[in-house]
């Protein structure tokens, strides 16, 4: 929706990028405006910005997008159909249905603080829209580090964490009843947070070692919420406890490593490290896709599985060819190949000049941002 600038706030996510009197945007779209932001608007002189919105829809998410699965039992088979939505125009938009899904999760997880137990049709009905719309937009998994905030970190996380590790289960060519599995598997991994110390939740700056062990704590946790749920999965539950272990045994509560991990758990894993460092954190700002990306395959290389770090690479290769990204110089530009050995060091066509550089040539270089 339209409005003026000034009486834009801070927090609302920009659907246009806005323009001045140069032929680069001044701010992108997809960006979260904070104050820095609003006062670079107001120094340009832009009267109206095109922003979100995030209330203006008079139905929940699963009256406007239709849950597959609404009509049957909480109990699922590996038949179970994962159908592909095409939204009307009558319909959310994804990020607004990406929104609404956060308000809905956020809302569930503060009674699970309270002690009330997860209700898995809920979860259910709350989630599986998007899920299945995630699936059939990927481009906009690439811009969901976009919509969180430092704030509500938990809430978007989780969510993109059901979005990307269905994505991934897709991919890898799992069975529709599976890939909805890890998608839950996922929005519900860090469910256990829900035990631990709210304080510890929200401190901006590093954990103690003591606090880092309470944290850790919240894998089990969540394994004991969901394990006397009847509907719930083995694949689920081992998902929830070990998508912070790690291949080569380096990880958390048990050190499980190699075989001895659920498939399940190695797709969360990768979802939940990417986009943990993708996102916008109390403590950092947020990373581009594609440095940590290269950080995941170089410095914690033999930490993750190799197939689903491939399926990664290969959804990254396909989606972006055609996007326009920051270098860390500050250029601008638009990837025009990317080769399959090195999908995060593409060839890129400069706005400015129109020159076409080669990243795998450019040591000094790697993108920064992903614009669009």
């Amino acid at each position: 929706m339209k409005i003026k600038t000034s009486q834009a706030k801070a927090g609302q996510l920009l659907v246009q990028d806005v323009f001045s009197m140069t032929n680069q945007p001044i701010v992108n779209k997809n960006t979260r405006l904070n104050t820095e932001h609003l006062r670079v608007l107001t120094r340009f002189q832009i009267d109206e910005i095109d922003v979100l919105n995030e209330s203006s829809s008079g139905m929940n998410t699963t009256q406007r997008v239709k849950d597959p699965l609404s009509n049957r039992s909480d109990a699922t088979t590996s038949e179970e159909r994962f159908q592909i939505h095409k939204p009307g125009k009558d319909e959310l938009t994804f990020p607004a249905l990406y929104m609404q899904t956060v308000k809905r999760y956020k809302q569930l997880f503060t009674n699970w603080q309270s002690g009330s137990p997860v209700d898995m049709l809920e979860v259910r009905q709350s989630v599986l829209p998007v899920l299945e719309m995630g699936s059939t937009v990927p481009k906009e998994i690439l811009l969901l580090h976009h919509y969180a905030t430092s704030a509500d970190y938990m809430y978007h996380h989780l969510i993109a964490v059901g979005i990307l590790s269905t994505f991934l289960a897709k991919k890898l060519n799992f069975s529709s009843g599976d890939c909805i599995q890890i998608g839950l598997a996922g929005v519900l991994s860090d469910c256990g947070m829900a035990k631990v110390q709210p304080t510890l939740l929200k401190k901006s700056g590093s954990l103690t070692t003591a606090e880092f062990d309470e944290v850790k704590k919240h894998t089990i946790q969540g394994y004991n919420m969901l394990k006397k749920i009847p509907s719930i999965k083995e694949g689920v539950l081992l998902g929830v406890l070990q998508h912070h272990e790690r291949t080569d045994g380096s990880g958390y509560p048990l050190k499980v490593k190699g075989n001895k991990l659920h498939p399940f758990s190695k797709i969360l894993a990768v979802a939940d490290v990417y986009l943990a460092m993708t996102a916008e954190r109390p403590y950092r700002s947020k990373q581009s896709p594609f440095k940590v990306l290269e950080m995941m395959m170089k410095d914690q290389f033999g930490k993750f599985d190799h197939q689903v770090m491939q399926a990664m690479l290969a959804g990254l290769s396909t989606l972006s060819v055609g996007s326009r990204v920051r270098l860390t110089n500050y250029d601008i530009g638009e990837i025009v190949f990317i080769e399959e050995s090195q999908p995060t060091r593409p060839m890129i066509k400069l706005e400015e000049s129109g020159d076409i550089i080669a990243l795998k040539n450019r040591n000094d270089l790697f993108i920064e941002e992903l614009l669009s």
